[in-house]
């Protein structure tokens, strides 16, 4: 290892450490607390990782170079449709069970055709692109330059618990993400698209809240925002 990797190496450590360090005094005190905040935090970094972008591409991803597959933007669209679709089709199986078991089938039509599903699914595609940009480009880059080039097993299973971790102490969404946090991380660090990770996770959000949880994410959101107006107030 040359010195201009150790010097690499110490910089992501003293990084992380620090990070991780904030993140933890953070979410220990204040587990549960307005989502706003969280997109306010998540917006803060996405700014900070932009500011330092051409290091990291320049510098931190160089450690671990690109797969040489050709068209790689269209792999990863297929790689991410081959997870996403069946998921998605089993999480509506999910819902459909729930829904007409305690409501009848006239509850699954109105859950399937349910248009805010489709206006929360555009609106999460653009919180799903920052968190995927957080997590990937910028947490897994640095992990894959801490951790030895022979070894990208560890950097992906970090940064999918991570992803997953944050969800605390949402029990039931901390499991899933964990699952799902892994596979795209896996995508991410062969094909390096996050566009297509951003819509995956869009998609399995929406369905997973929306269809099993029960939850309806625009009245949920429409309240968080008015509560949040009454504060300022």
């Amino acid at each position: 290892m040359n010195g201009n990797s150790l010097t690499v190496r110490r910089k992501v450590s003293i990084e992380l450490g620090v990070l991780a360090a904030l993140t933890v005094s953070f979410l220990m005190p204040w587990p549960r607390r307005n989502p706003f905040v969280d997109v306010a935090l998540a917006v803060f970094a996405l700014l900070c990782i932009g500011i330092s972008a051409r290091y990291t591409r320049r510098v931190i991803w160089t450690v671990s170079p690109p797969r040489s597959d050709a068209n790689p933007s269209r792999r990863a669209i297929a790689a991410t449709l081959w997870v996403t679709v069946p998921t998605v089709i089993v999480f509506f199986l999910i819902g459909a069970i729930l829904k007409s078991r305690d409501n009848g089938w006239a509850a699954v039509a109105e859950m399937l055709f349910n248009w805010k599903i489709l206006a929360v699914f555009g609106a999460y595609v653009i919180w799903a692109l920052i968190q995927q940009t957080l997590f990937q480009f910028y947490l897994l880059g640095r992990l894959l330059a801490l951790f030895p080039r022979a070894m990208p097993l560890w950097p992906v299973l970090v940064t999918g618990l991570g992803f997953s971790l944050v969800h605390l102490p949402d029990i039931p969404t901390t499991l899933v993400t964990a699952i799902a946090g892994v596979v795209w991380t896996v995508i991410y660090y062969r094909y390096r698209c996050l566009l297509p990770l951003a819509i995956s996770h869009a998609a399995l959000g929406t369905a997973f809240y929306y269809w099993v949880c029960g939850h309806d994410l625009a009245r949920e959101w429409s309240m968080a925002i008015s509560r949040a107006g009454l504060q300022r107030s």
